[in-house]
């Protein structure tokens, strides 16, 4: 295996971890928050960055065996829609601390996926990182609109 290709390689295996680190963060988020819509968000998320890591997997296993790049066409997990009479509870304290963390693990998720875009040359391969790039900045605008900073830019 050539040095170019152990590079690529070792990046999809850190962004591997990224995602996986981020399921684990959502999964356990989702069991701590009594908040209807924080469980209901965190579970969302939790889906969508499982789905990634599966992708992740998948492109590494394709990359090693035959060098080939992978397409991914995006998530279609939708948000689950509040339940008919579920009261409408503001986020405590807690939820904000991991909102606040889960947005730090999305910037760290798009920046990685943002760096494999850049330094691949497949257009395959930048496709599907750009599929990934804009379902990364969909959960840091969901989840900076769930803590209350909509005038931010994401």
């Amino acid at each position: 295996m050539d040095m170019r290709n152990k590079k690529l390689l070792d990046a999809v295996t850190q962004a591997m971890e990224i995602e996986k680190e981020t399921f684990d963060f959502y999964s356990a988020a989702e069991r701590k928050t009594f908040n209807p819509a924080g469980k209901r968000i965190f579970r969302w998320l939790a889906k969508s960055e499982e789905l990634h890591y599966l992708m992740m997997v998948e492109l590494y296993r394709s990359l090693k065996d035959d060098g080939r790049w992978l397409s991914y066409g995006g998530s279609t997990i939708g948000l689950e829609l509040a339940g008919e009479g579920e009261p409408v509870v503001p986020f405590d304290a807690d939820d904000r601390k991991g909102l606040e963390i889960a947005l730090e693990i999305e910037k760290k998720a798009l920046a990685h996926f943002e760096e494999l875009e850049a330094n691949c040359s497949d257009s395959q391969g930048k496709e599907m990182f750009r599929t990934l790039i804009l379902e990364e900045k969909e959960h840091g605008r969901l989840v900076m609109e769930k803590y209350g900073f909509l005038n931010c830019e994401w």
